[in-house]
């Protein structure tokens, strides 16, 4: 609702001015003419309005919001409750400014007699093309309840897979950063000390001392050239990736890296079965199916063969075969795949993939910190070798000159 500034006059014809939150003008003239005044002006207050300023929120929706969303819309139906009340209910306990505003346009719409899947399909940056098709799939069938269950279900186990991920990403992000640190406060600090103490014996320093001394004096004199570098670096690279030559590439590298290549390989499998086996349970067509699980993956090349999947199973090809011809997919997921289409339950079959692949996940996650530990300490044990040398080094040329 939006605030208006109005001026308007009664019986008396004395002039009565103040504000009035509203949905639209008519509705703050309305408002006035059922009090008995004649509407003079107006406006709407663009003011700065302190009440409103908890309507901004940075970063979206979070995934946490969803899920108790979906699970207590659900359970709200399974009770009995009418769906626009069950919305409004919803609406006024959110506490994130952007959800309880998009509930709010939902809750409107729906009031109106527009279906639920139309509604959430207005608000696209808050529910995705798979929220919209499964809602829109529950609507058709009557089983709108067991879609919000499967929903939330689905949106716990992408959380989870997230929260994981990025707890393993922690460790090595850190170490990064704090060699980064150290050489930075060696280069900016340790190294000029060093070299005013050695100029003043005028010895001649090692070639790892004068390595290092030359690093530490394009560091200082040259900062803002390296910040320049660095930025431009990054926007090029942003552009280039951002093509989807340079995403293409991007993702193969990153397919073929050590230990976060298998990773990946593995988080985009474990995507793949689960929202596959996720969207034909609810009775999607096997094409339609494909193509937003497509859109949930990630990685192009995995999003490639799916599409390629998606093409040749409208020409009537079993899933497996453009499956097995992939290069991204493991030879077992086309044999289950294949297992499943012949036995009639390739839902099924994909859901224990997504299981078993998602054990495989939290395993390497675990363990994602001790299979680093060799490459961590190889890179900081160099770093500090290199500093050492260039430290020390010169004193025992310091030693001779003072002998």
């Amino acid at each position: 609702m939006n605030q208006y500034k109005y001026s308007a006059r009664n019986k008396e014809g004395a002039v009565i001015k103040g504000k009035l939150k509203a949905s639209s003008e008519n509705d703050v003239a309305d408002s006035l003419q059922a009090k008995g005044l004649i509407v003079v002006d107006i406006k709407e207050d663009v003011g700065v309005n302190l009440e409103r300023l908890n309507e901004i929120n940075i970063g979206g929706v979070p995934m946490a919001d969803k899920v108790v969303f979906m699970r207590q819309l659900s359970t709200m139906i399974s009770a009995g409750l009418p769906l626009s009340q069950a919305l409004e209910i919803l609406e006024a306990q959110a506490g994130n400014p952007k959800f309880k505003k998009v509930l709010a346009d939902v809750t409107a719409d729906v009031k109106g007699g527009t279906a639920l899947a139309v509604a959430f399909r207005k608000s696209a940056d808050v529910f995705d093309d798979i929220t919209v098709s499964l809602i829109e799939a529950g609507e058709e069938s009557g089983h709108l309840e067991e879609i919000l269950k499967r929903l939330a279900t689905e949106l716990e186990n992408q959380k989870k897979l997230k929260d994981k991920v990025k707890s393993a990403f922690t460790y090595p992000a850190v170490i990064v950063v704090v060699i980064i640190a150290v050489i930075a406060i060696m280069l900016l600090v340790l190294v000029p000390a060093m070299e005013d103490i050695y100029s003043e014996f005028d010895a001649e320093l090692p070639w790892v001392t004068q390595a290092l001394v030359a690093m530490s004096n394009f560091v200082i004199n040259f900062w803002w050239l390296i910040i320049v570098a660095v930025a431009t670096i990054g926007i090029l690279s942003k552009y280039y990736f951002d093509t989807p030559k340079g995403r293409k590439f991007k993702d193969k590298a990153m397919l073929r890296l050590p230990v976060f290549g298998n990773l990946i390989k593995k988080i985009q499998i474990t995507q793949f079965t689960r929202v596959l086996s996720l969207l034909l349970k609810s009775g999607l067509s096997i094409v339609e199916a494909l193509q937003l699980t497509s859109n949930s993956l990630s990685n192009t090349l995995f999003k490639e063969a799916v599409l390629e999947a998606k093409k040749e199973v409208e020409k009537g090809t079993p899933m497996a075969t453009p499956i097995a011809r992939s290069q991204v997919f493991p030879l077992i997921v086309s044999q289950m795949i294949a297992v499943g289409e012949e036995s009639g339950q390739i839902d099924m079959v994909l859901e224990k993939m997504a299981e078993y692949y998602n054990s495989e996940v939290e395993v390497i996650t675990n363990n994602l910190t001790t299979l680093l530990e060799p490459l961590i300490l190889i890179v900081m044990g160099g770093v500090i070798a290199f500093i050492a040398l260039g430290v020390y080094m010169p004193m025992f040329s310091l030693v001779e000159v003072i002998g």
